[in-house]
């Protein structure tokens, strides 16, 4: 529910209401609660948090702006606990509706003072309050406004609901957008495009786009639409590092060598999200899994995919996932459905559900598996999500039963083929011999091609890179051959020859129950099968 539905509840009898909001909408649900829910039945609106420790009045002066001034009615109590104030509410006279700010997070932390105010006494005077509340005759409300992504333990949750404040829809931006840069420009403000604002402030919440807008707009030379939606779209991607994600509005990475399978599933997502389809009543794609062993392109693949399909590209940090637990994947998954369409990509995804050494399961990992499944089975937005991993028998069999992810490929060594088409595309940013043409023989690619076996996309690319930093500090001319390219192959050490076991340990979990993301190799430089008598296979 929303916090529109906050009226709603109050009139259906409901004496507790929570609120989660960002921080930055703290002045904005407190101005709702005043409006909309204090004004229109004639009840004062009262604030009480912890750096307080009292309750102030909240009001509205003639500018319309929230301001606060210290309730005197009856014998308040001043920098008490929480306790208090459960107390004061209940037993003064004066009828309204009264905020407790970040109560969830005072319970979450085993909060205690001089009155030895734990957890389990906050959780028990507030299910007492509930009854209280709903018993007695003078009209108090309590809301809970929790910002700090913290949410009601489960015995509170199921008695308490709770209200989450959305981000604006592309509507609400649209008028916030032209509202705010009619003050800002005034006249000016008629040669602008808004539409182009509007996809760069999509994810942001209310305050977020107007002081992105003022920032721009004070940062720009020349007050035209390219230059604003420039400064807005690099305010926007500050605002998502601050959350642990990184925004890649156009990926403008390379083209990854190999993986034709991937490549050719990717094209045929970019079709179903066409309009036509969903004429069709063909569903929106859901996404992929790439599994395999640490740098055999997977991530590089993800963002290839993103600049394929023409979506900007959205990374997750698994690790801030596990410590801001589901309540942050919520709001975290809201901001990148409101970026839609939009790849969505999440590294060493197995991480995500590692069991706890203790108890052989994590909490926070179910919560977070549950919020997970649920976004994947119901959304209904353009976001394609792209999840790598080592290890595929890490993940819970929910994730990976059918309808969770459109496909799940196995994304293993580069083959013959493959590798020297890596090879050729790293070549050719170094030896300019190599972009046009193909300055060795067939013999000499067999050769580089058989002392690479096994070796990783990044180390081919290594491979080259040393070879060419190498040629540059002996003075030579750029011109890397086969000799150049031995001469670092013996001098590496691959993932497969330090740890065999571990990664066949990963090939053999995962590569015969994922679909391949590369076809077999059958080009001249594909190895020669043979049967066990040693016979050549046709």
């Amino acid at each position: 529910m929303k916090l529109s539905d906050l009226n709603l509840l109050i009139d259906s009898g409901m004496p507790i209401v929570c609120v989660n909001a960002p921080v930055q909408e703290r002045m904005t649900v407190l101005a709702h609660i005043y409006h909309k829910c204090g004004i229109s039945r004639n009840l004062p609106v009262y604030l009480w948090n912890e750096g307080w420790g009292y309750f102030n009045q909240v009001e509205c002066d003639l500018e319309d702006k929230i301001v606060f001034s210290e309730f005197e009615s009856g014998l308040q109590p001043k920098n008490e606990s929480v306790l208090t104030a459960f107390d004061y509410l209940l037993n003064n006279e004066s009828e309204g509706i009264y905020i407790l700010e970040n109560l969830p997070s005072l319970i979450s932390s085993g909060f205690k003072e001089k009155c030895n105010c734990s957890s389990t006494k906050i959780v028990s005077q507030l299910i007492n309050l509930h009854e209280d509340l709903i018993n007695t005759i003078p009209l108090k409300y309590l809301v809970i406004l929790s910002t700090e992504d913290i949410e009601l333990p489960q015995s509170l949750s199921n008695l308490i609901p709770t209200l989450s404040t959305p981000l604006p829809s592309t509507g609400e931006i649209n008028n916030l957008i032209t509202q705010s840069l009619q003050k800002l420009m005034g006249e000016l403000f008629d040669n602008l495009n808004i539409s182009n604002f509007v996809n760069a402030a999509s994810g942001l919440t209310h305050k977020e786009i107007t002081l992105g807008l003022a920032i721009a707009v004070r940062s720009s030379g020349e007050l035209n639409t390219d230059s604003i939606t420039k400064h807005l779209l690099s305010y926007k991607i500050d605002r998502f590092r601050s959350f642990n994600l990184n925004f890649v509005a156009k990926p403008s990475v390379p083209d990854f060598g190999g993986l034709d399978l991937l490549k050719k599933f990717i094209a045929q997502v970019k079709q179903d999200f066409l309009p036509d389809t969903r004429g069709a009543n063909i569903p929106l794609p859901k996404g992929c899994l790439l599994v395999g062993p640490p740098g055999t392109g997977k991530t590089l693949a993800a963002h290839v995919s993103a600049k394929n399909l023409g979506f900007p590209l959205v990374s997750v940090d698994t690790a801030t996932v596990l410590v801001g637990g589901a309540t942050y994947l919520k709001r975290l998954l809201e901001r990148v459905e409101a970026c839609a369409p939009i790849v969505l990509y999440f590294d060493e995804f197995d991480k995500l559900f590692a069991a706890s050494s203790e108890s052989g399961e994590d909490t926070n990992s179910r919560q977070i598996l549950g919020t997970l499944l649920t976004w994947l089975q119901e959304k209904t937005s353009a976001t394609f999500v792209v999840a790598t991993l080592n290890r595929l028998d890490a993940l819970p069999p929910e994730l990976t039963r059918v309808g969770r992810f459109d496909e799940i490929f196995y994304v293993g060594f580069p083959q013959a083929i493959e590798r020297k088409e890596i090879l050729m595309m790293h070549l050719a940013r170094f030896d300019e011999h190599y972009r046009n043409n193909d300055p060795l023989t067939e013999k000499e690619w067999r050769i580089i091609l058989n002392k690479t076996l096994n070796c990783t996309g990044a180390e081919l690319a290594r491979m080259v890179e040393k070879a060419a930093r190498a040629l540059f500090h002996q003075g030579r001319e750029m011109k890397i051959g086969l000799l150049e390219l031995l001469e670092q192959r013996e001098m590496m050490v691959p993932l497969y020859t330090r740890d065999t076991d571990r990664i066949l340990a990963i090939e053999n979990r995962a590569k015969y129950i994922c679909q391949p993301a590369s076809s077999l190799d059958v080009s001249e430089f594909a190895p020669v099968l043979t049967s066990f008598w040693g016979e050549v296979n046709n």
